[in-house]
């Protein structure tokens, strides 16, 4: 597909990159969200008119999700819960203040997951290896080969056993000490995160197809699309399986790997679930469009954002609905439960559709933003909508950004890096 030609690079053009010495910094030029002055319409039959995208990041309104809405302690799997939302218990750094930083020996896409006590951060690497790295300097403590490039985060479960994924199209289980517990055999490359089922087992995609593994390495049971699966499955709290498919179609299993419904977008569907506190499901389609599901996967609303909308989404604790789009004016939308534009932040793109904001930001517990882009930079936008600070790296920061405990912000980059900021 259009987007993902890096991922045909061989591993020798992508450890190039690696070589080039990289100095982190911090650039504070933009002084106020980026704006833009066109508009775009939405096709939600609940929006009927135009909204304007100069708008700050401010919420909607000041409405607070329940406690149980916010992940607990460790980011252990893609956006740090099951159902995706991208939500911290913690407040993020105000400036930009350098801990550590360390190099991995291959860019990095993946989200950095922890252990259950955040002692351990766990890395996957395009060069094809999973990193252990202590919380405190950065060291590593480990490093178990994978066989081919990761993109996918680490899934961490309970007992501190993790799961990730590659492109020699295995899922590989591995201990909190690095020994290689198993390496499961799949049908097509592993691009995703998997996800800790409501019993225990380890939900991933790979290639067409959706896999339920037990706890052993054994296959409980295999969905198969019409398409390649580029998003992450998500689970809601009845145990179902949501995660949408190039074959156009969003689509619901239960926990039998059974369908439970399916829905045609008519387009790509590149952004994965992201299922909020009442069950509402939100995706994102190379049409350029953020669209609602209600639990029975019926359509509430679709919304046009002016670009692909690929990575995982996110919902912000007050219902409102995160999205980075893709060029040609790269953008994090901000969008009301009911589909409405409540505001925007646009990035300098290249005019490229294929340039972009992969996925949606990182709330922390203010209603602070955090995100990167593909141009190489780090940004905190305040509940206010201001600026907080922009962190620039050498490389392309696609990867979901993760809050520790302590507030401390875990930034990777595809410049083979991972720093960490100080609160």
């Amino acid at each position: 597909m259009a987007g993902r030609a890096a991922r045909l690079l061989p591993l020798s053009a992508l450890a190039t990159l690696v070589a080039i010495a990289v100095v982190a910094r911090v650039d504070r030029r933009e002084t106020a969200p980026a704006t833009a002055t066109s508009t775009v319409a939405l096709t939600a039959s609940s929006a009927t008119t135009r909204a304007p995208m100069d708008r700050p990041l401010v919420a909607s309104s000041s409405v607070a999700a329940s406690a149980g809405a916010v992940v607990p302690r460790g980011t252990r799997t893609l956006h740090g819960h099951a159902r995706r939302m991208h939500r911290a218990r913690s407040r993020g750094p105000a400036t930009a203040r350098v801990g550590w930083r360390v190099t991995t020996g291959g860019p990095v896409a993946a989200q950095v997951t922890t252990s259950p006590d955040e002692k351990t951060l766990y890395v996957a690497t395009l060069s094809g290896h999973l990193l252990a790295l202590a919380r405190d300097g950065g060291t590593t403590t480990w490093d178990v080969d994978l066989g081919e490039r990761a993109y996918g985060a680490p899934l961490v479960h309970d007992d501190g056993t993790i799961y990730v994924g590659s492109d020699a199209k295995k899922l590989v289980a591995i201990s909190p000490q690095g020994a290689v517990l198993f390496r499961l055999e799949l049908d097509g490359e592993v691009d995703t995160s998997p996800v800790l089922a409501k019993d225990g087992s380890v939900v991933v995609a790979a290639g067409k197809s959706v896999v339920s593994v037990r706890r052993g390495g054994d296959v409980a049971w295999r969905f198969t699309a019409k398409n390649k699966i580029y998003t992450s499955p998500a689970i809601d709290d009845e145990g179902r399986v949501v995660f949408g498919s190039q074959d156009d179609h969003v689509y619901a299993l239960g926990t039998d790997g059974g369908i439970a419904w399916k829905v045609d977008l008519g387009a790509d569907v590149d952004g994965g679930p992201a299922i909020g506190d009442d069950g509402t499901i939100h995706v994102g389609t190379d049409r350029g469009e953020v669209v609602q599901l209600d639990h029975g996967g019926h359509v509430r609303w679709r919304t046009a954002v002016g670009g692909f909308v690929r990575g995982t989404l996110a919902v912000a604790r007050n219902g409102d609905v995160l999205a980075g789009t893709y060029g040609p004016v790269p953008r994090v939308v901000r969008l009301s439960p009911d589909g409405g534009i409540v505001g925007a932040f646009a990035v300098q793109g290249t005019g490229a559709k294929e340039f972009g904001i992969h996925g949606a930001p990182l709330e922390d517990a203010s209603g602070a933003l955090f995100f990167g882009a593909q141009d190489d930079a780090v940004r905190a936008i305040g509940p206010d909508g201001a600026l907080r600070f922009r962190f620039v790296t050498k490389g392309d920061v696609d990867a979901p950004l993760t809050l520790l405990e302590d507030g401390s912000l875990v930034v990777p980059s595809e410049d083979g890096s991972v720093t960490l900021l100080l609160p």
